[in-house]
């Protein structure tokens, strides 16, 4: 399976699952009116939850990357430099990835 290949699968998935996310946070907010809101929010403060903020800070750092990357090969842009920007995709999600992490744990 080719590189190009793998990051079209992850933006999918990634565009799929942030939609979900969006759903049930929309539901989340909703909870406002019924006075379950405190509950939920001690739930997502809690230390058992941040695995999966961080997880999802991956998912939208790695999607808003790579979609800034589908734009320039969209528009032509950098078209000398595409294949080295696919390689470089991973690496700059990881790197603001771990900067994130960093300063959510601090």
């Amino acid at each position: 399976m080719s590189l190009n290949t793998v990051a079209f699968y992850l933006h999918r998935i990634t565009g799929i699952l942030l939609a979900i996310y969006l759903c049930m946070h929309l539901l989340f907010i909703g909870t406002v009116k019924t006075g379950e809101y405190a509950n939920l929010i001690k739930i997502t403060l809690s230390k058992e939850f941040l695995p999966f903020d961080l997880l999802l800070f991956l998912m939208g750092i790695y999607h808003g990357v790579n979609g800034v990357r589908l734009i320039i090969h969209e528009f032509g842009l950098l078209y000398r430099y595409r294949k080295a920007l696919l390689y470089a995709t991973p690496v700059i999600t990881l790197i603001i990835w771990i900067f994130v992490c960093l300063e959510v744990i601090k």
